[in-house]
């Protein structure tokens, strides 16, 4: 608490933040003041964060993300927009499940302990949450709707299921999406994945690989880096197909058999000396059965296993091969290639296949180089003496070359046929040329590539949404008739034991819905990233159970117009719920193409010692350690102020202490300025002195304010607001409280409780109460207007510079005279000048005076 303060005989209460949050959030509470209106009249604003996991009370990361999201929100509605701001939880997924292992309870008991915590947290901050609208993604009401949306992509061919090697993360026993491989480690614990053959779910996101991509243009609110990063994983490449015929045993027939690459180098197709398929091959395993190779191929493949996919692309690690015994023709040269197996190739890249082009390829050259093939150079450098060497040969005549790394993959070709002297690289004509002679000849074709594949959402554990399929022997797999919706997880698993849904023969055994007969349920659950994948949709309509929501309320509200959350999602939840978006949206259920309009991606919250929070290491944060001491509206003033929404800080305590030093002083000032002055209209043309310097003060600050509330930059609005507390608090210390204007006294008071109202809402409450003598909530009031014109000063601040360093600083009419400012900066900077000779004077009106003396 601070202490008393007297003027005039007048006592300032103490500010005691305790007392006051208390009050007014219990206040909040039986008013539903946070309850969102549903007014078509005004424009709506949808703000959302992304919601929590609740694996414990939420910590400071989620203090900032929600804090952000809390103060746009109040601040739009105070600008007089609909304001929808909900929260709920993404309550399924393997932290609670292994959390629940740990305590040895349940699942669902441990969850929604810790969402009756953080819900008690989210209110002590003071968070606007219209909590009619929470809802987690566990409850049945929820998930029975993520399993109605499956089963109706799987009447539309976009649910599917299929046998292909997965990544298999050894410590959380599940498999993992590609997507959730990040730099080869499990995104969720960290483990190397392995590779399995395992018969798994899929969602066709490929299907919207091109509009995905297209539609990146669309979101100019998006941080451009969240933009690349779904640019690169999406991956269109443009290439072509090529048909390699695979040659009979004597290594030099061609059979009717083919083997088809991708490339986006049809240009470099001369200098194939080899071709590599990936040790997960079908088509390897086959063709060295029986054979003197198996051996080290099984070898292979088993080392391979153990190798992240990252990993095994990288150029700096050494690459491991075995050669299969047979050959395929190149089609442009009729000449057979050595056909290996290597383990820097991936099957799900392309067609699984790949052409080796040493001398244009580092990994190429470095696996030729380490088993003896040829690197035969079909593309120089004009200024390269290998080129005036080889500019007219047309057949391959130098099949090797003495180098230590491979060449730039850009030039012209050399021995390569007809194509010789042709400009080679990507989109080049000797590219169109030989794709158009591959075309002809029909050994190849144009081809647009996706790196993108498949979601893969199977999830062989227990807390997840159940797949709504079963499976029978007669009739294949059935899915589960809607009134039968939703399949729930039984209650009574031990999974400490180590029980999972598929040894739960009450969970899985079933009857068929086609034909009646015996059935096994699917013991997969769903990839929990497609709960998050709709959950904004369903607040617009939280309590529909006839339907996910209605169209009117989706019209209504969607898409978000503030999306706040972390950068770790850009691929994952950002990337997923744009494809469900636009699945719904060819379903007719919605008409929006893009679920998020404008996305903030907060930066994280480190530790003193810069080392990012986790409750692993120890050095999480709780809200309540400053709570506390210093009250909700200290800490969400600090963790706005210290530093940019987007940008990591370092957690700092002397940054809340003097958070709170300014929330006292402020506090003061509101008082003080507000005893005795009056609500009426502020006449600038009568002001004078103080009076005039406090209202431009007012104008000036509070345009900054709100236009850095308009771009998200709450530190600088932050900081006008403690310019214009500065500013009227040396006003109350200078001018007495009977010789002070008293309409502007209170518009000064008034609009510095309103500007910092989304900051310190409780702060507010009271101030706007008590000391303005208001009545309705501070959430309801009208955002204050400021005017450029009594914003402007009558004078301007002048740099004077000598030799183009400041020397002085001096403050003239904003009207002066271009001389009138030249003589005014040779009087200020007189002893610096002195016995020189002025050679040049440059005036900037408005801004500087630059004097080069000699």
């Amino acid at each position: 608490m601070c202490d008393s303060t007297q003027q005039n005989d007048f006592e300032v209460p103490a500010y005691d933040a305790q007392a006051i949050e208390t009050k007014w959030q219990k206040t909040w509470e039986d008013e539903e003041l946070y309850k969102t209106d549903e007014d078509p009249s005004k424009p709506k604003k949808y703000v959302l964060e992304m919601f929590p996991y609740p694996s414990g009370d939420l910590h400071m990361g989620h203090a900032r993300n929600y804090t952000i999201g809390d103060a746009m929100a109040r601040q739009a509605r105070m600008r007089g927009y609909d304001v929808l701001h909900p929260m709920g939880f993404d309550a399924f997924g393997l932290p609670a499940e292994n959390a629940a292992i740990k305590h040895h309870t349940q699942a669902a008991k441990w969850t929604y302990q810790n969402i009756a915590q953080a819900v008690k947290t989210m209110k002590r901050m003071g968070f606007s949450y219209d909590y009619d609208r929470m809802f987690n993604t566990c409850d049945p009401e929820y998930y029975k709707w993520g399993q109605w949306m499956f089963i109706e992509m799987w009447k539309r061919g976009l649910a599917y299921r299929a046998t292909s090697p997965v990544n298999w993360c050894p410590t959380c026993k599940t498999v993992l999406a590609n997507e959730q491989v990040v730099e080869g480690r499990c995104w969720r614990c960290g483990s190397i994945p392995e590779k399995r053959e395992l018969s798994q779910w899929y969602l066709k996101i490929t299907d919207y690989a091109q509009e995905l991509l297209d539609d990146l243009d669309k979101l100019t609110g998006w941080p451009e880096n969240v933009k690349a990063q779904q640019r690169n994983w999406i991956g269109r490449s443009e290439g072509a197909e090529i048909d390699f015929r695979l040659a009979a045993e004597d290594g030099v027939t061609p059979t009717d058999r083919t083997i088809s690459v991708f490339t986006t180098r049809a240009d470099t197709i001369f200098g194939v000396s080899f071709m590599v398929l990936p040790p997960e091959s079908d088509l390897a395993a086959e063709l060295v059965k029986g054979t003197q190779y198996e051996a080290d191929y099984l070898r292979l493949k088993e080392a391979t296993e153990k190798v992240s996919s990252v990993d095994r692309q990288g150029s700096a690690r050494e690459k491991h091969g075995v050669f299969t015994g047979r050959y395929v023709i190149n089609p442009v040269t009729g000449k057979p290639a050595p056909l290996w197996v290597a383990d820097y190739v991936l099957l799900d890249y392309g067609t699984g296949a790949v052409m080796g082009v040493p001398c244009g390829d580092q990994r190429d050259f470095d696996f030729a180089r380490k088993y003896g093939l040829p690197i035969p150079p079909i593309i120089c450098q004009k200024e390269d003496p290998l080129y005036d060497e080889l500019k007219d040969e047309r057949e391959l005549r130098v099949t090797n070359v003495d180098w230590d790394q491979a060449m730039a993959a850009e030039g012209y070709l050399v021995q390569s046929g007809q194509f010789t002297g042709m400009k080679g690289g990507k989109h080049s004509e000797a590219v169109d040329a030989i794709v158009a002679w591959l075309e002809e000849h029909g050994c190849g074709r144009t081809k647009v590539q996706f790196r993108l594949r498949d979601w893969l959402i199977s999830r062989q554990r227990y807390w997840g949404n159940p797949i709504p399929m079963i499976h029978c022997d007669c009739c294949g797999d059935v899915p589960v008739p809607e009134d039968q919706l939703p399949v729930r997880l039984p209650d009574n698993l031990d999974l400490g034991a180590g029980d999972t849904l598929a040894e739960c023969p009450e969970f899985y055994e079933t009857t068929c819905p086609k034909c009646g007969k015996p059935a096994k349920r699917i013991t997969d659950t769903m990839d929990t990233f497609t709960c998050s994948s709709w959950y904004y949709l369903r607040y617009t309509d939280p309590h529909n159970d006839k339907a996910p929501f209605s169209k009117e309320a989706v019209d209504r509200w969607m898409p978000v117009d503030n999306y706040i959350g972390g950068i770790e999602h850009a691929i994952l939840h950002l990337l997923y719920s744009r494809f469900w978006t636009k699945v719904l949206r060819d379903m007719g259920m919605i008409d929006v193409d893009e679920p998020f309009t404008n996305l903030l991606c907060q930066g994280m919250v480190k530790d003193e010692n810069g080392d990012t929070m986790s409750k692993s290491k120890g050095n999480v944060v709780p809200p309540s350690s400053v709570i506390d001491p210093y009250g909700a509206d200290t800490m969400r003033l600090a963790i706005l102020f210290v530093a940019p929404p987007e940008k990591d800080f370092d957690w700092d305590p002397e940054a809340v202490a003097g958070a709170n030093r300014f929330i006292k002083r402020a506090w003061r000032v509101v008082w003080l300025l507000s005893h005795g002055a009056k609500r009426g209209e502020v006449d600038p043309a009568k002001l004078s002195g103080a009076d005039a310097e406090l209202n431009r003060a007012l104008h000036e600050l509070g345009i900054k304010c709100t236009n850095d509330f308009d771009r998200g930059q709450f530190n600088t609005a932050i900081s006008a607001s403690m310019e214009l507390v500065n500013a009227a608090s040396k006003y109350v210390n200078d001018v007495p409280e009977d010789k002070r204007d008293a309409a502007l006294a209170w518009r000064v008071a008034h609009d510095i409780v309103t500007m910092l109202a989304p900051i310190c809402p409780h702060w507010a409450e009271e101030l706007f109460h008590e000391a303005l003598g208001l009545t309705g909530s501070v959430y309801n009031e009208p955002w204050p207007k400021f005017d450029a014109e009594q914003a402007k000063s009558d004078l301007v601040e002048i740099a004077v510079q000598v030799k183009g360093k400041v020397r002085a600083r001096i403050q003239v009419a904003a009207d002066v005279s271009k001389e009138e400012l030249e003589a005014a900066a040779r009087e200020a900077v007189a002893e610096q000048i002195a016995g020189k000779t002025v050679k040049k004077v440059v005036v900037v009106p408005g801004r500087l005076v630059n004097i080069v003396a000699i």
